[in-house]
C-alpha cells in the first residue's frame, strides 16, 4: 500500500527521527476508520457534488475551497428545495476533506456560517419541518408480517420486522446483526447482542432481552427461531443474521449483510402487500413505534431508554444483569 498523503495533515509532526512509510499507511488507515462506512460513503458523493459544480463554473477543484464559492453553493442548493439538513450535511463533507488535508474548513468562515444559518431560517418562516418517520403501534407490525408468504425472503423478512420493533433497532442494527450474536436466554427467550451502533462506535456492545410474544404469528422469538432455521438448513451458522435471498425454485442466500436501503425495501413490500399506507412508513418507524407503545404500555422509561439505548442519565445507572427482569420486548403485545 501507498502513503495516504492526507496523514501528514491530519497528524502534523512536531521533530524527531523518520517514519518508514508502513508507518504513515497504519495511521492513514484507522483515520479512514474513524468513520463509519456509511458516512464515508456520504461524504464522498458530497464531494464528488461540490467539485462537479465547480467543475460546471470553471472553478479550481482542489482544495483550500473559496469560502464565497461554497456560499454560493450552499445558497444554490436551498434554492433547489433541499432540505437544510441535506445542506449542512454537504458542508460537513467539505469541511472534513479540508481537515484531513490540514486546511482551514469553508464553514469556520463567518460567511458560510451565516448563510447556512439563513437558510435554516428561511426554511423554518416557510413552514418546512423536517421529516420524521411514522411511528407504527402493535396492529400495524401485526399487519406487515401476517401475510408475508412462508418463504426463505418471506421468513427473513417477518424475523426482521419483528425484531426491529420489538428492540427499537436502527437499520444499521438490523444489518450489522450477525447469527452468533443471538443466543438462547432464559424465560424462553433469546439474548441479541448489539454489537456496536450509531452511539457506540468503538464497539462497547449491549446485549438486549427478546421476549416471546402473545401470538404465534407474531412472536418475534418464534419469527428468529424460524430464520435462524432456515439459514442452518442452508449451512449457515455464522456471519450476517439478514442477508439477501435469491429467486428462483431453490433460492441462494447471499453473503454479505443487507444494506440500510435493503431494509428500506423490505419493510415497504410488506406495506404494500399488507395494505398499509407507506407515506412516512421507514427503518426508523418500527425504533419510533418501539418507544410510544412501550411507553403507552407503562413500560418504565429507564427500560425504554436501555432498550433503545438512548442517552439517559437514568439508564447509565441502570444493572445491565437484570434486562430480564421486565424487558420491553414483553410488553408490546406482538
Amino acid at each position: 500500500m501507498t502513503e495516504d498523503p492526507t496523514t501528514r495533515a491530519v497528524i502534523p509532526r512536531t521533530g524527531g527521527g523518520p517514519l518508514l512509510p508502513g508507518d504513515l499507511t497504519a495511521v492513514g488507515a484507522y483515520v479512514d476508520a474513524s468513520h463509519a462506512d456509511s458516512t464515508r460513503d456520504a461524504y464522498a458523493r458530497d464531494v464528488a457534488a461540490w467539485e462537479a459544480w465547480c467543475r460546471g463554473r470553471s472553478l479550481p477543484v482542489a482544495p483550500p475551497a473559496d469560502p464565497l464559492a461554497v456560499a454560493a453553493w450552499l445558497a444554490g442548493m436551498a434554492d433547489e428545495g433541499r432540505s437544510p439538513r441535506y445542506v449542512a450535511r454537504r458542508l460537513s463533507a467539505l469541511n472534513d476533506l479540508h481537515r484531513r488535508a490540514g486546511l482551514t474548513p469553508p464553514g469556520d468562515s463567518e460567511g458560510v456560517r451565516r448563510t447556512l444559518t439563513g437558510i435554516r431560517r428561511t426554511a423554518v418562516r416557510s413552514g418546512y419541518r423536517p421529516r420524521r418517520a411514522r411511528a407504527v403501534d402493535t396492529a400495524t407490525v401485526r399487519a406487515l408480517v401476517e401475510d408475508l408468504p412462508d418463504t426463505l425472503a418471506g421468513t427473513r423478512d417477518r424475523a426482521l420486522v419483528l425484531v426491529g420493533f420489538a428492540l427499537g433497532l436502527r437499520a444499521s442494527d438490523l444489518c450489522g446483526l450477525r447469527v452468533e450474536d443471538v443466543v438462547p436466554a432464559g424465560h424462553g427467550g433469546l439474548d441479541v447482542l448489539i454489537r456496536y451502533s450509531k452511539t457506540d462506535q468503538e464497539g462497547a456492545g449491549e446485549t438486549l432481552a427478546l421476549a416471546e410474544g402473545v401470538r404465534a404469528t407474531t412472536c418475534p422469538v418464534r419469527a428468529v427461531r424460524a430464520w435462524l432455521a432456515a439459514l442452518a438448513g442452508q449451512g449457515i451458522t455464522s456471519g450476517p443474521l439478514f442477508r439477501s435471498v435469491g429467486k428462483g425454485r431453490a433460492p441462494r442466500l447471499g453473503e454479505a449483510p443487507l444494506t440500510t436501503r435493503s431494509v428500506d425495501l423490505v419493510l415497504r413490500r410488506a406495506a404494500e402487500r399488507a395494505g398499509v399506507p407507506v407515506e412516512g412508513l421507514s427503518p426508523h418507524s418500527l425504533r419510533r413505534g418501539f418507544a410510544t407503545t412501550a411507553y403507552a404500555q407503562g413500560v418504565p422509561e429507564k427500560e425504554i431508554s436501555r432498550t433503545g439505548r438512548w442517552r439517559s442519565l437514568v439508564v447509565r445507572s441502570y444493572d445491565a444483569s437484570s434486562r430480564w427482569a421486565d424487558p420491553a420486548s414483553g410488553s408490546l403485545g406482538l
